[in-house]
């Protein structure tokens, strides 16, 4: 079990992403890289590169351009991996902060969500 959104979180995160067929074919016209980070949080910033929907490296976040950002409160983060809240809903009442192309987004909302809905598979130390 590790802790979310450190490196070890990411390694085990990108196996349960890869090992999900429904949104590797959801994303497989879809490359970019992904920062994730925890709002208020000393903890380094991590990200994920994504290949045609299939994520080929994570690790600490560097101070480069992402494709795309995502933060939110630990409390949030939680309720959005545990699936108290939804994606979606997550982004519209901003307990999910959103930062690139909004209508790429747009375009593979339901695979985006599918990715965070799969951060609920991970064993996580909160």
């Amino acid at each position: 079990m590790a802790k979310f959104l450190t490196p070890e979180w990411m390694e085990a995160y990108k196996e349960v992403w890869n090992n999900d067929s429904e949104l590797r074919e959801g994303l497989k016209k879809f490359s970019a890289t992904i920062k994730y980070y925890i709002e208020g949080s000393d903890q380094p910033p991590v990200y994920a590169k994504v290949e045609k929907g299939e994520v080929v490296e994570v690790g600490v976040a560097g101070d480069g351009k992402y494709d795309f950002e995502m933060w939110a409160t630990p409390e949030n983060w939680q309720k959005l991996a545990q699936g108290e809240i939804g994606p979606k809903a997550a982004m519209a009442t901003k307990k999910l902060n959103f930062k690139g192309s909004m209508l790429t987004a747009m375009k593979y909302m339901g695979p985006f969500g599918r990715s965070l809905e799969l951060m609920s598979k991970v064993p996580t130390e909160w």
